[in-house]
């Protein structure tokens, strides 16, 4: 690395690629004045006693692979006159990742101009009067470890000690400015390839759903008649924005209270008593049915709203949901689950009179008022018993298939991420195809309108909702864009509508023994009891996709291509992911199994074997590790904050500055993000724990 001020200034053409980053330590004030770093001897209790706080120490900017460094951020505005007064771009653009982070330490010395984010603290791209900061976190969505994993080049690692408290005075090693070295000549590696695939740093996408945005509108750049139609169907009316705001749902996610694992004392929130729950639920041989690429299926296979919404008759009798999307708002009364699944989300309801839960999902209501699709109003009648008090409305959309040339892009997507996976020379294409077909749908249910976060007066204003008078504006203006338009919001609504209604009759099947779901997979006992059922289930995927490839005629091999290994791997399959020899689950997204199966007394051993944990909020990778037995796993668990990768960051504004460091440094930054390792503790609802304990209490009065 060069000390930024010895570096000699050429031009600076238009493709040169720019890249920034900061080193920072965190740190603590005590109340007695003095400071200390990080340490794992610091109980939380401490920790929340004292004055978090943060310092940049070094700074490094790239020119390509020369990469320049600093220890005083005072210095950073120079240099970006400099970079401003030598580049052929009016505005260069400089790439940082995980700018969230970073600019809150460049606040202190820049003036920003514009600030773009959708989300508080979270800027996409954040300009001065000399250059234009992007973050390229936003672009990949990768770590700078895995982004350089595609790379000829690897981040390093193990290299800088992040509890050593540092400051602008502090000496570093070789290795550790190595450290910060690599990290800008990964940034630059990356940002290389998307200079080479899309020419101009102009024409970069600010973000993973926008490189393909990019060429969906490239695709009907000449398509007025597509642009009218798509315009067409956007919403026009506030109260038309508001009913597919309503029924958007993602997806479904949810364990059987009957199999479900809670022990520990818990207290009723209302009563205040106090009561203990102990059911340890550890199954054996649990079989797990996963669904493949399930939303690009849904996209290819199934029929969306093509029309205007139009209000209909409210007599539910007469629904014909082959042929018409619904909106459907209704209050029903008596409500009643009578399967062991839960659906209707607590979240989801306009109104609930009088709710029993099942971790958020209604088991029973004197009354409930819900807006739903057709495909929810199905998968309810299926799973409750109600009485329906009043059909507030419905409005219909007649149905379609989405256009050709997208379903033709979604399946060249998949065969790219099928045949080329592991493949040499071909892991760009193959990670590309991966992340576009991700992405389809993201870019499809991306709302319309949505409020940005607002930096002004160098400070973060609170999120204000947007009022039915602005959004009606901005519906006004998408009309007047048909050219913007390229997907109509209500495809993504329903891509999730119909992927729910798939999983939940596989759920409803296997209702006795299925022990959790998510999204596209479905864990159950007794699995080759139920293992034609999926198989049955996938003569049906194929038959839906048939018939789309004779609508648009289109070769039905294309919906399954060969894996490297010359296997078909065909789109929308339930495919068998194995077994697990012990389970666990808490509730959704609390779920714990080791991988092993024994057959004939031989244990049989995958890459898969050992524990493997899923906890919302826990690496996976540092959560398997640190859980050693699945009866540890419970409310009350500790996952140590050392090794669990789980980390807090507190960002501060306006801080006061007069703190002096041991070396003598005395902190002018009065913004910075502070950042410690924090545990995650288990934690289940005594709502949650009072329904289990009524199905004991049940179980023995029954028996």
């Amino acid at each position: 690395m060069i000390y930024w001020k010895d570096y000699k200034f050429t031009p600076l053409p238009a493709d040169t690629v720019f890249c920034f980053d900061t080193e920072a330590s965190s740190f603590w004030v005590r109340p007695d004045g003095s400071i200390t770093t990080y340490s794992a001897e610091i109980s939380n209790e401490e920790f929340n006693a004292m004055t978090p706080g943060a310092i940049c120490y070094i700074w490094m900017f790239s020119i390509n692979d020369t990469v320049l460094y600093s220890r005083k951020l005072s210095e950073l505005p120079e240099l970006l006159k400099e970079i401003n007064a030598h580049s052929e771009l009016e505005t260069p653009v400089v790439y940082v990742h995980n700018l969230a982070y970073d600019f809150q330490f460049m606040r202190n010395v820049l003036d920003f101009k514009e600030v773009f984010a959708r989300t508080r603290r979270k800027p996409m791209y954040a300009r001065t009067s000399e250059v234009e900061f992007r973050c390229s976190y936003m672009l990949t969505r990768l770590s700078l470890k895995t982004w350089s994993e595609s790379m000829d080049i690897r981040k390093q690692t193990g290299l800088l000690d992040y509890n050593v408290l540092r400051t602008p005075l502090t000496p570093m090693t070789e290795a550790e400015l190595k450290y910060c070295e690599y990290d800008l000549l990964v940034m630059y590696r990356g940002i290389l390839k998307y200079m080479q695939k899309y020419g101009e740093i102009k024409d970069i996408p600010l973000t993973q759903t926008g490189e393909v945005r990019n060429v969906i509108k490239k695709m009907y750049s000449k398509n007025n008649g597509y642009h009218f139609k798509v315009t067409n169907l956007q919403p026009r009316t506030y109260n038309e924005y508001k009913y597919l705001k309503a029924v958007f749902a993602g997806g479904e996610t949810h364990a059987n209270r009957l199999y479900c694992s809670c022990t520990g004392e818990f207290k009723n929130e209302i009563t205040k008593k106090k009561f203990t729950v102990t059911q340890d639920k550890i199954l054996k041989n649990v079989g797990s049915f996963d669904k493949t690429s399930d939303y690009p299926y849904q996209m290819a296979a199934e029929k969306f709203p093509m029309s205007r919404f139009t209000e209909t008759s409210k007599d539910l009798r007469f629904l014909k949901p082959e042929t018409y999307a619904y909106i459907i708002s209704v209050h029903m009364i008596n409500v009643r689950c009578i399967t062991n699944t839960t659906y209707i989300s607590r979240s989801h309801c306009v109104s609930v009179k009088n709710g029993v839960y099942d971790n958020g999902r209604l088991i029973s209501a004197d009354a409930v008022a819900l807006c739903m699709t057709e495909q929810d109003y199905l998968t309810i009648k299926d799973m409750y018993y109600f009485e329906i008090d009043e059909v507030i409305s419905v409005f219909r959309s007649r149905k379609g298939y989405l256009p050709k040339s997208y379903i033709e892009y979604i399946l060249e997507l998949y065969a790219n991420k099928t045949e080329l996976k592991g493949v040499d020379g071909k892991e760009d294409l193959y990670g590309q195809s991966k992340q576009f077909i991700n992405s389809l749908y993201g870019m499809a249910v991306t709302d319309i309108i949505m409020p940005d976060a607002k930096f002004e007066n160098d400070s973060w204003n609170d999120y204000v909702p947007l009022t039915a008078e602005q959004i009606q504006e901005r519906l006004d203006e998408i009309q007047t864009k048909f050219f913007k338009n390229n997907l109509a919001y209500q495809w993504g609504v329903w891509v999730t509508a119909y992927a729910r209604r798939e999983l939940m009759q596989a759920v409803l099947f296997c209702d006795a023994v299925e022990v959790y779901h998510d999204t596209d997979s479905v864990k159950l006992l007794h699995w080759r009891d139920y293992k034609y059922y999926f198989d049955f289930q996938n003569t049906i995927m194929d038959q839906k996709l048939m018939e789309m490839c004779a609508a648009y005629d289109i070769d039905f091999e294309k919906t399954r291509p060969l894996t490297p290994s010359g296997k078909k791997a065909p789109l929308g399959h339930w495919d068998f992911e194995g077994i697990y020899a012990k389970f666990k689950t808490l509730g959704a997204k609390k779920y714990a199994y080791w991988y092993m199966f024994e057959s004939d007394g031989v244990t049989i051993k995958s890459k898969n074997y050992g524990m493997h944990v899923t906890v919302s909020g826990v690496p996976k990778k540092e959560g398997s590790e640190l859980l050693k037995d699945l009866k540890d796993f419970k409310d009350g668990f500790v996952f140590d904050r050392e090794k669990c990768g789980k980390k807090l960051l507190t960002y501060i504004d306006n801080a006061n500055p007069a703190v002096t460091f041991p070396d003598g440094y005395v902190n002018d930054q009065i913004h910075a993000c502070n950042m410690r390792n924090i545990e995650y503790t288990i934690s289940q609802t005594a709502e949650y724990a009072e329904t289990i304990n009524y199905i004991n209490e049940m179980k023995g009065f029954l028996s």
